[in-house]
């Protein structure tokens, strides 16, 4: 629930696009997001990859790839993603919760 919360909640997916669905894969640590970009009338589909940080003030989730079948999608996210990852730190209760099951 804290990976899908994240993702429903993130502003950078919402300034594109209206989330559509979203399927949790914690054994691979990857997210299916279904989004309808602004202006398209057909749905993208992303994969999203994430990772748990423990950090000082508790832990994050962190979110470090993402790849699409639409080219021009895939190439920007991989050209961001060499230099920033998408990252917030989870509630203490979700943070223990999310690091005992994945």
């Amino acid at each position: 629930k804290a990976v899908e919360l994240f993702i429903n909640r993130s502003d950078l997916v919402k300034r594109f696009g209206e989330i559509r669905k979203v399927a949790i894969d914690p054994q691979n640590n990857c997210a299916d997001i279904t989004i309808l970009l602004h202006g398209e009338e057909n749905e993208t589909k992303l994969k999203a990859y994430y990772f748990f940080e423990d950090t000082p003030r508790g832990t994050e989730i962190v979110f470090n790839k993402v790849t699409s079948d639409r080219i021009m999608i895939a190439e920007g996210a991989d050209w961001w993603f060499q230099n920033h990852t998408l990252r917030r730190e989870l509630p203490k209760a979700a943070g223990l919760f999310a690091k005992i099951l994945f």
